[in-house]
């Protein structure tokens, strides 16, 4: 009896050291890059203002977006607006701004028109544009934003990256 239960005594111990003393898993590292956390800073400053955008159109509701990609995407128009940079520069009359699964696509609605669009306007837009398409990809109209008119923008899902 005395025996078989101190057999039994050392193979649990025996066990548990083993489980213990193997190699812990490795958990996967990720890095956030600061443009996500400047986006949301921006959004817990100032409330969602629905006339920042005219009209506003869901395309496709089950677009698999990562909400990351877009906050990264959001600065990456006008060949990026993050930091110090307070509007789109260059002048340009379409740009695109993108980051992983997201795509911002933008053009000034009037012809000859360029893209002046200030960060705050942009991501006013964005949020009001969000208010009512939550999801998925969204077209929408920015109340100005260009030096005549106002600026169109689709934010549309990349397909994955095939590069390694």
């Amino acid at each position: 009896m005395f025996t078989t239960m101190l057999i039994h005594t050392l193979v649990v111990l025996l066990t548990a050291t083993s489980a213990l003393a193997a190699p812990a898993r490795k958990w996967p590292r990720f890095t956030v890059p600061q443009q996500h956390f400047e986006v949301l800073d921006m959004r817990s400053q100032a409330d969602v203002n629905p006339t920042a955008v005219l009209e506003t159109t869901c395309i496709d509701r089950n677009a698999h977006i990562v909400f990351h990609d877009t906050n990264v995407a959001e600065l990456a128009i006008c060949g990026g607006i993050s930091g110090d940079v307070t509007a789109c520069q260059g002048n340009p009359s379409t740009t695109v701004g993108k980051a992983g699964s997201a795509r911002f696509s933008l053009k000034a609605t009037t012809e000859g028109a360029t893209i002046n669009i200030t960060k705050q306007k942009w991501d006013q837009c964005v949020r009001a544009a969000r208010d009512k398409c939550p999801t998925g990809s969204v077209r929408a109209l920015c109340a100005g934003g260009a030096t005549s008119g106002d600026v169109e923008f689709i934010l549309e899902s990349m397909p994955p990256s095939t590069e390694l």
